[in-house]
């Protein structure tokens, strides 16, 4: 019996001599090798490029370094949402533009990331709308984003890659180059959200001039015009209700970016807020006539137009959210007919009368799943040339509306071929791209009328002066030039602290050349925490050199494949002395 129960305690630990070391090995290798893949998601040059630029460029890695640095602490707020602080160091994006050429016929700018996520601005809402850094963006609340901080002691920021950063923190000690290229702007009211738009691993951009969109108006839960009972909740909305935010007024005046924001959290994180969701998009309670006016702002795109919605308060009236509205009467889209390119995508949107209609249940078809197909949400993606027609049918009543849906001509793709899926932004190559003759210079010279107060914005003068000095005076540190082409398919050193000049942040080259003036503007409408901010100077021949990403890898998959040997070579002997007694 004691024989017996020997033998299967050996047995036991012959098993564990097997599973274990197999999940330490396992744990030791991912450790060990997640740096590597990590670190090769980076960007190690960046590519300006587009119809929007004279002058196609790639900037190297040692070149962006090379480069004046502009250091700031930047206020923000997500869409959950959630305020922050951000710190970072890195170059000027309306330099880098400069560089490339910028055109005033550029309308807008696409950041594109090696992780396959991208950004797109527009030229006003980036370079021209004045952006800032809020002291005061926690007051009222340390971190809840729909309770407003104080707008009180702004600071004008400007728009920057950073090489370094700290996610989170208004400690310059903090940055490390974990996610650079990363892509940083400020906020133009205190309840802007900017957090959605930084993006990291930034390695092209793609400057357009290409007209930007319109956002879609707001709805209202009621109809326009409707008497109601004083108290009633009402509630805004529109497609999104995501980067998409709402802003209103109840005393008739236009809506801002600095007006009562509506929703404060986006779609994107409905289902994880199902029990405070009211709390954050709070209901609108009317208790005497209102005249509404609202407005979409977001990214990207134009702000939607303005509109107005007047409701009359009456005691005796009925609460219509109350009321069944009886089966559908009829269904409409908010567009007839949309042109696309192959993978893009259009949300459509179907109005079900009567608004408080019974079952508002519908189906969406298409003609032609060859040319375009539609969700169960009415968002249609084009995936070929030719039209389809795209279908919303009611359930009940069998009501319909169309809407006509362009793919390109066949004769627009290559050969005439069909192409069966959605290509991604990486795929998207710009079309006659320009092509710079072997005789142009590296970056062509910046003439002070290009950098006029109107189109496009002026450089500060210590920052046109930079631009300049790069293109005629340092050609060892000029960008490298490369044709337009189409794209391939496919925590560190603490840095001192300096006095804190009591102005926006800026160039620090030489503190006694700073120019103080910017450019006048609006703070314009449209979409998406610290202490004191810290400036420190910098120059071209003293820089943080970021950590030999190459050598590191390299240096972790030795210590790898050293591991694994001295580790398995252990308990492979175990096992046979283990092994021998069974």
């Amino acid at each position: 019996m004691a024989q017996g129960n020997n033998l299967q305690l050996k047995k036991w630990l012959y098993k564990q001599l097997i599973t274990i070391p197999a999940l330490l090995l396992l744990t030791a290798s991912f450790y060990l090798t997640a740096p590597a893949v990590a670190l090769a998601i980076q960007s190690d040059s960046l590519e300006i490029i587009g119809d929007g630029v004279t002058t196609p460029v790639t900037f190297t890695l040692a070149e962006l370094e090379a480069m004046k640095q502009y250091e700031q602490v930047y206020s923000t707020i997500n869409t959950y949402p959630t305020k922050r602080w951000y710190t970072a160091r890195g170059v000027k994006l309306r330099n880098l533009l400069a560089l490339a050429g910028m055109t005033e016929e550029a309308e807008m700018i696409k950041f594109i990331s090696n992780d396959g996520y991208d950004v797109t601005l527009t030229v006003k809402e980036l370079l021209e709308d004045k952006r800032y850094y809020f002291p005061g963006l926690k007051e009222n609340h340390p971190s809840d984003g729909s309770i407003p901080g104080s707008p009180e002691g702004a600071q004008e920021v400007e728009p920057i890659l950073a090489l370094i950063s700290a996610e989170g923190s208004d400690n310059p000690a903090n940055m490390n180059d974990r996610d650079f290229l990363l892509l940083m702007l400020g906020q133009r009211a205190v309840t802007e959200q900017t957090n959605n738009l930084f993006l990291k691993y930034t390695s092209r951009i793609e400057v357009l001039t290409t007209a930007p969109e319109k956002w879609d108006s707001p709805k209202t839960s009621i109809p326009d015009g409707t008497v109601l009972p004083p108290g009633i909740m009402l509630e805004l909305s529109n497609k999104g209700n995501d980067d998409d935010k709402i802003y209103y007024t109840l005393d008739g005046s236009t809506p801002t970016v600095n007006s009562p924001m509506f929703n404060w959290s986006a779609s994107r994180w409905w289902p994880l807020r199902a029990n405070d969701l009211e709390s954050v998009n709070r209901p609108i309670e009317l208790t005497e006539d209102t005249v509404l006016k609202a407005i979409t702002i977001g990214p990207g795109r134009e702000d939607s137009d303005v509109v107005t919605f007047t409701f009359t308060t009456d005691p005796t009236a009925v609460d219509p959210t109350k009321i069944p509205g009886g089966p559908p009467t009829g269904v409409t889209l908010d567009r007839n007919a949309i042109d696309l390119k192959v993978g893009a995508t259009f949300q459509l949107q179907a109005t079900i009368a009567p608004y408080n209609a019974t079952d508002r249940s519908v189906t969406w078809s298409s003609s032609d799943t060859r040319t375009a197909t539609v969700d169960n949400n009415g968002l249609v993606t084009v995936v070929g040339p030719g039209s389809a027609t795209i279908t919303v049918k009611t359930l009940v009543g069998k009501y319909i509306s169309s809407c006509i849906v362009n793919g390109p001509e066949q004769d627009d793709d290559e050969g005439g071929a069909i192409i069966a899926g959605p290509v991604s932004p990486e795929n998207e190559a710009q079309e006659d791209p320009l092509e710079p003759s072997a005789e142009e210079p590296l970056v062509e010279e910046i003439q002070e009328e290009e950098l006029s107060v109107e189109e496009p914005p002026p450089l500060p003068e210590d920052d046109q002066q930079f631009v300049e000095d790069k293109v005629t005076a340092d050609p060892a540190t000029a960008p490298s030039k490369t044709p337009d082409k189409a794209p391939d398919s496919s925590d560190e050193p603490p840095v001192d602290e300096l006095p804190v000049p009591d102005v926006k942040g800026q160039y620090l080259a030489e503190k006694d050349a700073v120019a103080l003036a910017s450019p006048a503007g609006d703070v314009s409408s449209e979409q998406p925490g610290s202490l004191t901010r810290q400036i420190f100077e910098m120059s071209l021949d003293v820089t943080v050199p970021l950590p030999l990403q190459e050598v590191q890898n390299e240096l972790n998959i030795y210590t790898a494949a050293i591991f694994l040997f001295l580790f398995l070579s252990g308990i492979s002997k175990k096992i046979v002395e283990y092994a021998k007694e069974l």
